[in-house]
C-alpha cells in the first residue's frame, strides 16, 4: 500500500514535479523537447539561494524547463559544485539577500571573479526599503521582486542567455 501523507503538501509536489521531468526536458532555446542524453548541451544555470526550500523550487523550476542547474546557498558552494572540467555557468541567478550578511552581487561578482568571465547574471529580490532597493539597483544587474513571476523570469533568463553583439 503506498503512503499518501503530505500528497497535497511540498513533499507531494516535489514528488509529481520530479515524476513529469523524468526522460525528456523541454528545450529552452527551442521550445520543443530534448532527449535525456541531451540535457549534458543544456545551457548551465548556478543558483544562489540560502532559504533550501525555495533552492529546491528554482531548480526544479529550471530543470523543467531544460536547463541544466548547479543550486547552493553560497558562492562557494555554487564553485564547489560545479561539474568537473570546464563548467562555467551560461547565468547565475541570486537572492539578494543571504546569510551572514552576503549579498547576491557579492556572490554573482565573486565567482565571476574565480572563473574569470563575466557571467550573465539576475538578482532576485524580496527587499521593500529604500536603501536596499538602491544598492541593488546600483549593480546594474537586472532584478526581479518577489513574488517572482514565472513568465517574467523565464523571458529575463532567456534574454540573458543571448549572444552579446
Amino acid at each position: 500500500m503506498q503512503d499518501r501523507r503530505n500528497e497535497g503538501g511540498f513533499i507531494g509536489i516535489l514528488r509529481k514535479a520530479m515524476v513529469e521531468i523524468r526522460g525528456t526536458t523541454k528545450d529552452p532555446t527551442r521550445g520543443g523537447l530534448l532527449a535525456a542524453a541531451d540535457v549534458g548541451h543544456a545551457p548551465l544555470v548556478a543558483v544562489i539561494e540560502d532559504e533550501p526550500i525555495v533552492m529546491i523550487g528554482y531548480q526544479m523550476l529550471f530543470e523543467s524547463w531544460g536547463y541544466r542547474v548547479v543550486a547552493a546557498g553560497s558562492a562557494a558552494d555554487v564553485l564547489a559544485a560545479l561539474p568537473s572540467g570546464n563548467s562555467i555557468p551560461d547565468v547565475i541567478i541570486a537572492d539578494y539577500r543571504l546569510r551572514d550578511g552576503q549579498t547576491g552581487v557579492a556572490a554573482i561578482r565573486a565567482i565571476q571573479d574565480a572563473l574569470g568571465r563575466a557571467i550573465p547574471a539576475i538578482l532576485i529580490t524580496g527587499d521593500t526599503g529604500a536603501e536596499r532597493l538602491r544598492e541593488a539597483a546600483a549593480s546594474g544587474l537586472p532584478i526581479l521582486h518577489k513574488p517572482v513571476n514565472g513568465a517574467q523570469l523565464r523571458d529575463l533568463l532567456l534574454r540573458s542567455l543571448l549572444p552579446v553583439e
